[in-house]
């Protein structure tokens, strides 16, 4: 295959950047991180004030003008901290996760696995999300993610490198890797998510954030369909370089009722869940997707929930 200058460019930066990234302490990264931070955001204003209209309207009048400004600073610092960390994938050993990860509900990964069946973890954009998966690998859970292809295909084959060296068995985003991630849910394998995306087709229309949404309906269907459970759980950051990993109760497929009713109710569920920890951590939530979850913004359109 041929590639174009751009994507020699890109990817030859993209290196340079992980390798330095990589070689540096764990904390002089995050510094760096942080200065990239710092530097970008002035240049970022337009975003920035839209971010703030969504975090304004999703937790409503009672935060204060600066304390508003002052989440819309941590989340993006929040961001490129992530993307540090992401670059340095292969430094995070077993011994590294014990000791940078409270993983006191791990256990519920192999607690609600019945019959030698896997189990679904649904994680929102919040604190460090790949981080979650790296975690749940290194800590022995076979472990299955959905990715959309990079459109640099130097890019796209090193990312995917990444994560086969993470120990993460990566399906692209399309309807073929439906039988795929079926037969590993079966087999014993979990499944981490991302469900906090504005879902195009096939959605169920669900209450999140205060605001009726479309959530994508393939977590449902891959619970529905292998008879597993869905965990919904999140990462936050404590101080500069510490995480906590938690999870709330799973939801099991009811198939007594109508499949599609099934699936809305454990959709809302795990929405439900997911709200709770993004209103707990509003400092650490990815409110800076393009595929914002709430598509145009809310303010005015749908009062604020409590």
């Amino acid at each position: 295959m041929r590639y174009r200058l751009k994507h020699i460019f890109e990817y030859a930066v993209l290196r340079s950047v992980i390798g330095l990234v990589t070689v540096v302490p764990y904390r002089v990264a995050l510094g760096l991180g942080w200065v990239i931070a710092s530097i970008s955001r002035p240049f970022l204003r337009k975003k920035m004030k839209r971010t703030a209209t969504r975090i304004r309207s999703v937790l409503g009048p009672e935060p204060s003008d600066r304390e508003i400004e002052r989440m819309v600073r941590r989340a993006w610092l929040q961001l490129c901290w992530v993307a540090i960390e992401g670059m340095r994938t292969s430094r995070m050993t077993a011994d590294w996760i014990r000791k940078m990860v409270d993983l006191r509900d791990l256990h519920m990964i192999a607690d609600n696995m019945k019959d030698g069946r896997g189990v679904i973890v649904a994680v929102p954009h919040l604190g460090n999300w790949e981080l979650a998966g790296v975690a749940c690998t290194r800590m022995g859970v076979r472990l299955m993610t959905i990715a959309r292809s990079q459109r640099n295909p130097l890019t796209d084959a090193y990312l995917e490198r990444m994560r086969e060296q993470a120990g993460l068995e990566c399906y692209e985003s399309r309807s073929a890797a439906f039988v795929g991630i079926l037969r590993g849910l079966r087999e014993g394998k979990s499944l981490a998510i991302l469900p906090d995306l504005r879902g195009k087709g096939g959605a169920y229309r669900c209450r999140y954030l205060g605001a009726e949404t479309d959530i994508p309906s393939g977590m449902a269907r891959f619970a529905r369909e292998a008879g597993v459970p869905i965990i919904p759980a999140f990462t936050y950051r404590e101080g500069w370089g510490r995480y906590v990993l938690r999870g709330f109760d799973p939801v099991w497929p009811d198939t007594s009722l109508d499949r599609d009713e099934d699936g809305r109710r454990m959709t809302q569920y795990v929405m439900d869940c997911l709200d709770r920890a993004v209103r707990e951590h509003p400092e650490q939530y990815f409110w800076f997707n393009n595929r914002w979850v709430l598509g145009k913004e809310t303010t005015g359109a749908n009062p604020p929930s409590k």
